[in-house]
């Protein structure tokens, strides 16, 4: 599921959703949703959390790890 991989993303990388919401040009709500899988970012909000993250997108939506990991 999407929200269990990105909330592993960001308290491994110590974001907050407010930071990322606002990178993504939505509300804290919106970002909320998406982090409860109520809702799926579009792709391009996607490729923004996982630069924030600096992760990949497949590592963003699919959970794979970090090299050495």
């Amino acid at each position: 599921m999407f929200e269990n991989k990105l909330d592993y993303w960001m308290e491994k990388r110590g974001m907050k959703n407010k930071h990322i919401a606002k990178l993504c040009g939505v509300s804290e709500t919106t970002f909320s949703k998406w982090r409860k899988n109520k809702t799926q970012p579009e792709l391009d909000s996607a490729a923004i959390i996982a630069k924030e993250l600096s992760i990949t997108v497949d590592q963003l939506i699919y959970g794979e790890e970090e090299e050495g990991i």
